[in-house]
């Protein structure tokens, strides 16, 4: 009788342990998936605030800018020092590797179209010195050339 009480106790402690161990990873599981997706909900939030900044710099930005007749003066350069802080901020979020390489690839494609209008060169060569030196290597070898 004593050795089938020993046997039932090992059975209910095993059956115990395994419970224990289900829930534990079970929980652990959870918990990673729920990880996950904060943080797909942090990538999204963070792509969409910086694409709202580019929206209202190029919405806020005068029609003769795109129409090719804007001179590089002080309301012109006002918006076109708003659009470079904003690209300079992307490449050190991405140099500092907190941007995924996917999002980076969509921002410098989007610097490289935008700064084919000439207004953009002219006015970077008027307030690069603005700028880190890291970045402005960054923008007239890679997106300006």
């Amino acid at each position: 009788m004593e050795k089938a009480n020993l046997i039932v106790q090992i059975i209910v402690a095993a059956i115990y342990a395994a419970t224990l161990i289900t829930t534990i990873v079970i929980a652990f599981r959870q918990h990673r998936k729920a990880d996950e997706i904060a943080m797909k909900q942090s990538r999204n939030d963070f792509f969409a605030e910086y694409t709202r900044r580019y929206q209202d710099i190029i919405l806020a930005m005068p029609d003769a800018v795109f129409e090719g007749t804007a001179k590089a003066d002080g309301a012109t350069l006002k918006y076109m020092q708003l659009y470079f802080d904003l690209c300079s901020e992307e490449y050190h979020l991405h140099e500092n590797g907190l941007v995924p390489d996917d999002v980076w690839d969509n921002w410098k494609e989007g610097m490289e179209i935008t700064t084919r209008v000439e207004l953009y060169k002219k006015s970077w060569y008027i307030i690069k010195d603005n700028y880190n030196p890291d970045f402005r290597c960054f923008l007239e070898r890679n997106v300006l050339e």
